[in-house]
């Protein structure tokens, strides 16, 4: 594996368990907040950090297929392939156990799902930022 895909998994797969840890947190303090009761298992954390690695694959062949390019339906099959691999992790990690719960993980699974995007694209607009300043610093010195 070279290294700029090992560099979009990784980032990917911090992306992703970041947005998932945050929406944890917010639902912790809501929960806390209406009197609720709130408790992770002890495997939550690395399956999170997994489901982050996995979500982050289907990613990497996303931009291997079509380049920089992104069209409507590949961003569907691919948010439709992305919630299906959460859906069935969190049916065998037990983050939900009812039809609420899986509801509750399909609205966290949009929210951290537009939060990826949208991290990403800034990410990669910093990275061209910089490789345009240092093609201009080149020029320059020429």
């Amino acid at each position: 594996m070279d290294k700029n895909k090992a560099k979009v998994i990784f980032e990917q797969t911090m992306i992703i368990s970041t947005g998932i840890f945050f929406m944890i947190g917010i639902g912790g303090v809501i929960t806390h907040l209406s009197g609720g009761e709130f408790s992770l298992d002890w495997y939550h954390p690395l399956s999170i950090i997994l489901i982050g690695f996995l979500c982050a694959l289907p990613t990497l062949f996303l931009k291997e297929i079509d380049g920089n390019k992104s069209g409507f339906g590949r961003i569907v099959l691919h948010f439709l392939c992305l919630l299906g691999v959460v859906s069935f992790a969190g049916r065998i990690f037990r983050w939900y156990t009812e039809l609420s719960g899986y509801m509750s993980l399909v609205v966290t699974f949009i929210i951290v799902y537009v939060f990826v995007w949208l991290s990403s694209l800034w990410m990669g607009k910093v990275d061209e930022n910089k490789i345009n300043k240092a093609l201009e610093d080149f020029h320059d010195e020429e």
